[in-house]
């Protein structure tokens, strides 16, 4: 394979280019929120909701509280251009309502080649662990 990085379900296209389909980043997308979730669990000792709210900082001059869709949205710019770094972290948990954090790095976009990809398979979503989580409603 080329050297960059393409899951499974990523599709590769004239010679070694990346393409990736904008179903199949939002499964990488809807990973990096679980893993996401799944951390937080271990920080906080308890299972926390599978609904998403998206804290989203960066593309825009003040931080914005979107839903999981809208964020998912922001992020996808098309088959063959990705934003090299976005963090993932919860930032809160409620008894109904997960909190992201994410964060859009300022890179310009590039080919998905040449993402964040730590641990392969990540792609651009970087898993930032919270040591210190807000809870309440």
């Amino acid at each position: 394979m080329s050297a960059g990085f393409a899951p499974e379900s990523v599709s590769i296209s004239e010679g070694l280019k990346l393409v990736v389909r904008e179903d199949e980043f939002r499964k990488l997308f809807d990973s990096a929120l679980e893993k996401a979730a799944t951390a937080a669990e271990q920080v906080l000792r308890h299972p926390v909701p599978r609904v998403f709210e998206i804290k989203f900082h960066g593309l825009a001059p003040h931080t914005r509280l979107l839903s999981a869709d809208l964020a998912f949205e922001q992020l996808y710019i098309g088959p063959d251009r990705f934003y090299r770094v976005i963090d993932v972290s919860v930032c809160k948990v409620t008894d109904r309502v997960t909190t992201i954090y994410l964060v859009v790095s300022g890179h310009p976009p590039s080919p998905f080649g040449q993402t964040w990809n730590q641990p392969k398979g990540s792609g651009p979503f970087k898993q930032v662990l919270a040591t210190r989580i807000e809870t309440g409603r």
